[in-house]
């Protein structure tokens, strides 16, 4: 499901949060079910919900479990947001948590600052917000921030290091520089390197694709993504390399199999 969240004039923190929340949640169906702080005229909902994925495990904290796509896998990660009085300020992501001290067990955080931004015609500026069994994204380019969770498939390292985390945190802000540090963060993993669990800092693989005209429609071939590190080949789900300057901006647009995507800087997320 991908929610273009528009925000109002009138729009408050607690407004805010309750929107991210519910949409996280999946008690959103409709613009109606947004609260009196979004702009429901500019907002839209494409796609449906991953049920059984996702659930707030503190009624306090803004603080998530995510169910790995891959039920074979039986892996569940935590993440949480955290605001000021203002805005969003971090994310963080963790392999496990101690819900009798709400505490998150070996964790990644990343400032993002993301505020409601009232929505203007020109600019179209909003926030994108997508939920999908695979991963989780928010686009907020009046902020500046644009990243995703994502799980991760299983290696050859995941598969015999079984308390490396099958989840990511992507930034998508600067992730045309393939093969360099692009903001791939998985907060604990085996590395060979060290060696032993923890953190790594990793890179986007995947091959460049190319656009080609047919007629007056335009084919986008699409790639696989990858993360690699030290012991971190794995495939990123619902991610996919895409042409060269192929849109501009955050787009959506619908595959061969008349699914959404979401797109930003040549990476496609699968909205459904």
């Amino acid at each position: 499901m991908l929610v273009r969240y528009r925000t109002n004039s009138s729009c408050t923190l607690a407004n805010f949060q309750t929107d991210i929340n519910n949409i996280i949640l999946g008690n959103v169906a409709s613009v109606n079910d947004l609260s009196a702080g979004a702009d429901k005229t500019n907002s839209v909902i494409y796609g449906t919900y991953p049920t059984s994925k996702y659930t707030r495990v503190n009624n306090t904290t803004y603080t998530y479990s995510k169910i790995h796509n891959d039920s074979a896998t039986s892996k569940t990660h935590y993440f949480r947001l955290s605001f000021d009085s203002t805005q969003l300020t971090t994310v963080t992501l963790a392999q496990s948590y101690t819900s009798g001290t709400d505490t998150l067990v070996n964790g990644y955080t990343k400032t993002v600052n993301i505020s409601p931004v009232v929505y203007e015609t020109y600019y179209k500026s909003g926030i994108d917000i997508v939920v999908s069994n695979k991963l989780l994204a928010i686009f907020a380019p009046n902020s500046g921030s644009l990243f995703a969770l994502i799980d991760l498939g299983h290696s050859s390292t995941t598969r015999t290091y079984t308390d490396s985390m099958l989840m990511m945190f992507q930034d998508l802000t600067n992730v045309p520089n393939i093969g360099t540090n692009t903001g791939s963060v998985i907060p604990y993993i085996y590395n060979y390197d060290i060696p032993g669990y923890g953190n790594i800092t990793t890179s986007i693989q995947g091959t460049q694709t190319i656009r080609k005209a047919v007629g007056s429609t335009s084919v986008v071939f699409e790639n696989p993504a990858f993360v690699s590190g030290s012991g971190a080949g794995n495939l990123m789900y619902g991610c996919y390399r895409i042409p060269f300057n192929c849109f501009a901006g955050v787009q959506i647009y619908k595959d061969a199999s008349n699914l959404y995507r979401l797109t930003v800087n040549d990476i496609s997320l699968l909205v459904d």
